[in-house]
């Protein structure tokens, strides 16, 4: 599996924590950063949506009984 360039995503976040820090009210992103950083979004979501699939296949696939028995009693009060 190809790792996913990430580096966009934190060039984003550096530049979004120094506008927080400054006091900026707007950020700008030139084309090329826009979509660089539309293309590490999509590809870790979809990297992630992938392991979650399996996962959840991995759970549903392990038998689960049919009945569950749940004994309550009152202790000592």
């Amino acid at each position: 599996m190809k790792p996913i360039n990430v580096f966009p995503i934190e060039d984003f976040l550096d530049k979004a924590r120094i506008a927080k820090k400054s006091g900026q009210k707007t950020l700008a992103l030139t084309a090329k950063e826009y979509n660089d950083l539309y293309d590490s979004i999509s590809m870790a979501m979809t990297r992630l949506t992938g392991k979650l699939d399996q996962t959840l296949s991995a759970i549903v696939e392990t038998k689960v009984p049919d009945k569950i028995e749940i004994k309550m009693d009152g202790g000592n009060f």
